[in-house]
């Protein structure tokens, strides 16, 4: 039956391909959709992530990186150095800027780490880290979007940057990265507009926290949070989860009406197609009836062409899928569209299976009450 059901399809070649790839861009509308929505939590939580350290520390209540503001105590640091099993506590400082002119203006989420680079850009592929002073390392959406480079100016309230890098995958949210050192912030709060009270801005966010060798994560945890009241302790694991969570919050109901849209019409779509190419080979199936076939052949018949035609159709989506993200990415690089993930690819693959199966029974119907002797009737 596998070999007689194969033969059918390769029978009309181009119908069979065209019929693939209908479907397949219906399971690539799915995919990029349900790609998109785990784009933006895979950035939520790399944006923690890639700080490094064992241990994170916030003000105490602060149980995000990205979307609440942390300020801690400047003389935090030492306290938090003076903990038995601690190695070194690097400062790091985030705070929100709006770059560009009137019509064309971005959020950008600066993050200021000392001269050492701990919590600074994780890859940088064009020019160099930020050494200090006016240096300023800028992600490469938004390097795209202001069409800028290695050694042009970046003018934020009348203070001149100038950009010494550019970085990869570093945005969240739809808002890309920038990354500076203390003495670059220090002087924009000091020479810009911008900042009528230094006193209003936080010098200190975060400790990223590194320890000895050996010791217990857990007990250093906890003797933090006993010994420096100012501040909750965090893995970058746990910190990354809750800011997963605050994007699932605000983009899951919305991504998530748009997912099950995309489902509901690709799936119409799949079991039309399915549906269409069945009844379209009524009349070879009349004449395998004519010729002594049982109805249950037939059936087997119908589903293993199907299926034959989702094992072509699924992986050709996945690729149709992946090229338009990475088409996405390379223009808009503030995107992530994460498409090979294998929970999504499991649950898509399924769905679609069954509609397929749906789409090839529903027409058994009318071929069960073909009469065998239309199979030779000339019209």
């Amino acid at each position: 039956m596998l070999k007689f059901a194969l033969k059918q399809l390769l029978y009309d070649k181009l119908h069979t391909l065209l019929t693939s790839l209908a479907i397949s861009c219906a399971i690539a509308v799915i995919l990029i959709l349900q790609g998109f929505e785990q784009g933006l939590y895979v950035q939520s939580e790399d944006i923690v992530l890639h700080r490094g350290g064992q241990l994170i520390a916030t003000q105490s209540g602060v149980s995000n990186f990205y979307v609440v503001r942390s300020s801690l105590p400047q003389l935090t640091r030492a306290r938090v150095e003076a903990v038995e099993g601690v190695n070194e506590a690097y400062p790091l400082t985030g705070l929100w800027i709006i770059y560009g002119e009137s019509g064309n203006k971005m959020p950008l989420f600066l993050i200021v780490h000392d001269e050492e680079g701990v919590g600074g850009p994780k890859q940088i592929i064009k020019g160099k880290d930020a050494q200090g002073g006016r240096d300023i390392v800028v992600d490469i959406g938004f390097s795209k979007r202001f069409n800028l480079e290695p050694g042009d100016p970046l003018i934020i309230s009348d203070f001149k940057f100038i950009i010494s890098g550019i970085t990869n995958q570093e945005s969240a949210l739809f808002s890309p990265l920038g990354f500076v050192t203390f003495d670059g912030i220090i002087d924009y709060f000091l020479e810009s507009e911008a900042v009528p009270d230094i006193s209003t801005f936080p010098l200190l966010s975060f400790l990223i926290i590194h320890l000895d060798t050996g010791v217990d994560r857990v007990a250093v945890q906890q003797a933090l949070e006993q010994i420096v009241p100012d501040v909750d302790v965090f893995t970058p694991a746990e910190l990354a989860k809750n800011d997963r969570s605050v994007g699932e919050d605000l983009f899951g109901p919305i991504m998530g009406v748009l997912i099950n849209v995309s489902y509901i019409i690709g799936l119409l779509v799949i079991g039309l197609m399915i549906y269409a190419d069945v009844s379209g080979r009524q009349h070879s199936f009349a004449v395998m009836k004519a010729l002594g076939f049982r109805m249950s052949h037939i059936t087997h018949t119908v589903i293993l062409q199907s299926c034959l035609m989702l094992i072509l159709a699924f992986p050709l989506g996945v690729i149709v899928a992946k090229l338009v993200s990475m088409g996405i990415e390379h223009n808009m690089p503030v995107y992530k569209v994460y498409i090979l993930n294998p929970m999504g690819l499991l649950v898509t693959a399924f769905v679609v299976f069954v509609i397929t199966l749906l789409g090839s029974i529903m027409p058994l119907r009318l071929i069960a009450k073909e009469d065998p002797v239309a199979a030779f009737s000339v019209n």
